[in-house]
């Protein structure tokens, strides 16, 4: 009988994490190994291999390796089959299967981004996640610079992710800068986390913010003050891994 109960307990396991990953590739679509891993926090790379493998047996998931000229990388991305196990009565829309012939090596990067920033927050207790270019975000707010997603930290204040690979002029990130201070004033979001790749990038967007010495709302002149400034964080990957929500958040 025992035997019977840790079996059924093992396969309620199994099924659990089979829903966890098609649940978090019906928002994302497609995602890579190491992005996976930090998902379900598995310790070795075989569980999540045994797991994704199986999946994928049953159609659920498809796998591409993806071939540029500096590298390769596996990605996994659901199925229509997969998108049929998960689907809710309150979704609008079918979501996207995964594409391979869509993708480009610019949009994969800042796809996995994203998805690192929301996960490490998410694992702090962050919850509601919601891409900038769904329509769930379209029909909400009226921005004229959209954010990468949307995220509610565990007090309940919501802030805009922004993930940064590359770095933009400063007369890009001036008008992107007013979009973001005008959606604070709407109470549509509190805060804004930039995330960067390492310690140089956020040097380079702390000296291109520092130099911007006003923004322009309406024709008019507006000088950007510290209370303004505080608005924006900027974090590398591994700053926000090692981040008190809590403590950070009361600046």
């Amino acid at each position: 009988m025992m035997l019977i109960t840790a079996y059924r307990e093992r396969q309620t396991r199994h099924r659990e994490k089979i829903i966890r990953l098609l649940n978090f590739l019906k928002e994302e679509t497609y995602s890579d190994f190491k992005t996976l891993m930090l998902l379900f926090g598995f310790r070795d790379h075989k569980s999540l291999y045994s797991l994704l493998s199986k999946v994928e047996g049953m159609g659920l998931i498809q796998k591409h390796v993806l071939v540029s000229r500096t590298k390769k990388i596996s990605l996994w991305g659901i199925t229509n089959d997969g998108l049929a196990v998960v689907i809710q009565p309150d979704d609008e829309i079918f979501p996207a299967r995964f594409e391979p012939s869509k993708l480009t090596g610019w949009t994969l990067e800042h796809h996995l981004d994203n998805q690192m920033a929301r996960i490490i927050l998410e694992k702090k207790g962050a919850c509601g996640w919601i891409h900038g270019d769904r329509t769930t975000f379209l029909s909400r707010y009226q921005v004229s610079h959209r954010p990468d997603g949307l995220i509610a930290l565990p007090s309940g204040t919501v802030i805009a992710i922004e993930t940064e690979r590359h770095l933009k002029t400063k007369a890009r990130y001036q008008s992107i800068i007013a979009s973001h201070l005008l959606a604070r004033t709407r109470k549509d979001w509190i805060y804004v986390f930039y995330i960067v790749p390492d310690p140089q990038k956020k040097r380079g967007l702390e000296r291109l913010f520092d130099s911007i010495q006003y923004v322009i709302v309406n024709h008019q002149h507006i000088p950007l003050e510290t209370r303004h400034r505080n608005v924006f964080r900027i974090y590398t990957i591994d700053e926000l891994q090692r981040l008190d929500i809590a403590t950070s958040m009361q600046i």
